[in-house]
């Protein structure tokens, strides 16, 4: 059943909201305007009030189809100008237009265009190979995919750009976007970003950057790539600030990556604990393991579902340190990613 997110502040235009999204045939979700990018991103309809839009906060959510705004008789007509940057289709004052609502609702019901998706790998703790392994990510994907964009988000690492032999590759980095206006030209943005390989580009930051990426910039650029059909693989080591907030809040999965051992279990947990429950996780295991620990004992350890593991393989630094990563197709890291990518699909198929 095809969701409405109702993010509202008004609790009798809830009622009213709830009862013509159930005739219309949804299931309601409720969303709070502080935080429901997640649900904005992958309801069916989304119908809000001016309160809420003006609550939705910095960096609002993305304009997107099937987006309804509603009022009661006294609403301030200025929410009508402010739906329009987030792309709504109408609006109705309550509970004179119910029937209007419902039929809108209906309407809405078609299928329509699923952005491309998003993939957030994560670091359980430090040293683990998360830049590694989103660069094996995108270079698999880039092999069956119409495109993919890497999102080098991790504060203080060196560098995707290095992993993949492509520092020098011409092209924007993340010092010459400014995303606040909160929309990049789509096709713009592909254009200009530098190619690790065909079907494969990356944003990371410059040698000397040590700036802090700000939320606005990576929504931006992510909801531009999105849009544009990119499937997005984001990098973000063990970050936790806004910037990454926004990601994991966008990720249709996200793949934590950790080592089989007892110090790599307990700093897993804290970082969840960090995170917080944002949709679809999923956890990868890096062997050997010192202390024997099966992969499926450190699933249950921390919590998530297993869906891969993989041994560490020193030969895997030593290339990229030698012009750059390029795995080969039956290398364990590989099937690895094609175990990954494949549970990101299935994670959207459930959604439609």
């Amino acid at each position: 059943m095809s969701e409405a997110l109702l993010v509202l502040t008004d609790p009798v235009l809830y009622d009213d909201v709830a009862r013509c999204g159930a005739a219309a045939g949804y299931r309601i979700v409720r969303g709070d305007p502080a935080r429901c990018r997640h649900e904005w991103l992958r309801a069916g309809a989304v119908v809000v009030d001016g309160a809420a839009l003006t609550a939705l906060g910095s960096p609002g959510p993305p304009p997107r189809d099937g987006v309804l705004v509603v009022a009661g008789p006294d609403g301030d007509p200025v929410a009508w100008r402010s739906g329009l940057t987030v792309g709504a289709q109408g609006g109705y004052v309550l509970p004179d237009d119910e029937a209007g609502l419902v039929a809108a609702l209906s309407g809405l019901r078609r299928p329509r265009r699923a952005a491309a998706a998003v993939l957030a790998v994560v670091g359980g703790h430090g040293g683990v190979g998360v830049s590694t392994f989103t660069a094996v990510l995108g270079y698999t994907a880039a092999r069956s995919d119409t495109g993919v964009l890497l999102l080098d988000v991790e504060p203080g690492g060196a560098g995707l750009d290095l992993l993949l032999g492509a520092e020098n590759a011409p092209g924007l980095r993340w010092s010459d976007i400014t995303g606040e206006t909160g929309s990049i030209a789509p096709q713009a943005l592909s254009a200009a970003l530098p190619r690790a390989a065909e079907r494969l580009r990356f944003l990371t930051r410059g040698r000397d950057d040590g700036a802090p990426l700000s939320a606005e910039t990576v929504l931006a650029v992510l909801d531009a790539a999105r849009g544009d059909g990119q499937t997005v693989i984001a990098d973000l080591g063990r970050a936790t600030d806004p910037a990454a907030a926004g990601v994991l809040d966008s990720a249709d999965l996200i793949v934590v990556l950790t080592a089989a051992s007892v110090p790599g279990v307990a700093a897993t947990r804290k970082l969840l604990a960090r995170i917080g429950n944002r949709g679809d996780a999923a956890l990868v295991v890096r062997g050997p393991a010192p202390g024997g620990l099966s992969p499926g004992q450190v699933a249950e350890a921390v919590g998530l579902r297993l869906i891969a593991s993989l041994r560490t393989r020193p030969g895997v630094a030593r290339r990229c340190e030698e012009g750059g990563l390029r795995p080969a197709e039956r290398s364990p890291e590989v099937r690895a990613a094609r175990t990954v990518l494949t549970a990101l699909a299935e994670v959207r198929g459930q959604r439609r």
